[in-house]
């Protein structure tokens, strides 16, 4: 009997700690339904650097063999590499064992499948269904085999950012091995004492600093657009208004998603955007089927910065316009609850524009907001932004009154 936990079934993903909420006997039987589901020949498996991820891939792979599926092992890899080698190695889908950015002790699955010759993200719910279906009964002819997406996937980011092989990345980097491995085949990494780049645990986010300040994702996305002369651009709605008047006034089409990867690479999909940015740190490329690559955003940075001859604070100066806050989180009990707080800041500011794209978004001249439920926590997220820095704490102690 495998053992879960109903809880791990999230948004995007399954989630949850290893040995308490699920074990691998839960990863043979979903690897074995989602090979059924898919009526799959060939399927990926990759992890992550997390402890327990070799026994569970092994478990994933396992299932993929009992469907009779020929299944590639990727080893221990980034998501986006992940992504990667689902799209170019001829597969129908896998699974990535990987919990992000949560602790060590906790660890998931992301599941993707080939539509059309793009990758999409199956949300926890339909794997939910996929994993009590009544699928899976054996068929011989499954075979393993492993597979290095190193050379490829480096190969694929260089042509993509027109990087020349070699060129030194002056920039300091705080990365899991999967991404190091690519950037040494890309040039040598000289660590500058300005720039600085970090990784999130699985790859697929990055974030820039420069002289120790953190540089806005949105921000940082605006710019590349302008820069790169982007003919249209996908963007969550937490981010900055500044991203909305710089289109609208330079006639840049701009796709407004719900935010998270499953809403992001759907939008990409749809509107065939260059690219794609999340205020987390999330890049999507049109030229990796609308998926991430941070490697790809690295060196489009670096190439920008070496072009221009300016620091990527000064590159992004003109941008910062507004003062906005963290990502607040108000702790709720169910999404019943957000339901009734979302609708008395409907009645609270109903003279003001309103989007319901993803929670509440409100446009009150001199300030606006985002509100939403979180798909991950009991929580609800808040970003406020404002004219004026001095009215910024002023409106967040209103809202977050409101939302208490």
């Amino acid at each position: 009997m495998e053992l879960v936990h109903p809880a791990i079934f999230r948004a995007y993903d399954i989630r949850g700690v290893y040995g308490t909420d699920f074990d691998a006997a839960f990863a043979q039987r979903l690897g074995r339904h989602l090979a059924a589901h898919l009526s799959a020949t060939v399927l990926v498996v990759g992890r992550d650097g997390r402890p327990s991820g070799p026994e569970l891939a092994h478990a994933v792979a396992d299932g993929f063999l009992h469907a009779g599926t020929r299944v590639i092992d990727v080893g221990e890899v980034s998501s986006p590499q992940f992504y990667w080698a689902v799209r170019t190695l001829g597969a129908q889908g896998g699974i990535m064992v990987t919990a992000s950015h949560n602790p060590a002790d906790q660890n998931g699955f992301k599941a993707v499948a080939m539509h059309g010759g793009l990758v999409d993200v199956i949300g926890g719910h339909e794997l939910r269904q996929i994993y009590d279906s009544h699928g899976g009964a054996h068929r011989p002819g499954g075979k393993l085999e492993a597979h290095d997406v190193v050379p490829g996937y480096a190969a694929a980011v260089s042509y993509a950012a027109s990087w020349q092989g070699g060129v030194e990345i002056p920039c300091a980097i705080q990365a899991p091995r999967a991404i190091t491995r690519v950037l040494e085949r890309l040039g040598p990494v000289a660590p500058d004492q300005n720039l600085a780049a970090r990784f999130d645990a699985d790859g697929d986010r990055i974030m820039f600093f420069d002289h120790g300040e953190s540089v806005p994702p949105d921000l940082l996305l605006v710019m590349l657009v302008q820069r790169l002369q982007f003919s249209s651009v996908v963007a969550d709605i937490r981010c900055s208004r500044i991203m909305a008047e710089w289109c609208g006034s330079h006639g840049v089409p701009l796709i407004r998603s719900r935010v998270g990867r499953l809403y992001m690479t759907q939008a990409m999909h749809r509107s065939g955007a260059a690219v794609g940015g999340e205020l987390s740190g999330h890049f999507y490329w049109k030229s990796f089927g609308g998926m991430e690559s941070p490697e790809l955003t690295l060196l489009t940075v670096m190439g920008v910065i070496r072009e221009s001859r300016i620091s990527l604070n000064e590159l992004i100066a003109p941008y910062r316009k507004y003062f906005r806050s963290d990502e607040l989180s108000v702790p709720i009990h169910d999404h019943k609850q957000a339901a009734q707080v979302i609708g008395l800041l409907e009645q609270r500011y109903r003279g003001c524009p309103m989007d319901r794209t993803d929670g509440l978004s409100v446009d009150c001249d001199d300030f606006w907001f985002n509100v939403r439920p979180s798909n991950t926590e009991a929580v609800l997220r808040l970003v406020v932004e404002s004219k004026r820095k001095d009215l910024l704490e002023r409106r967040i102690q209103e809202v977050r009154g409101l939302l208490h």
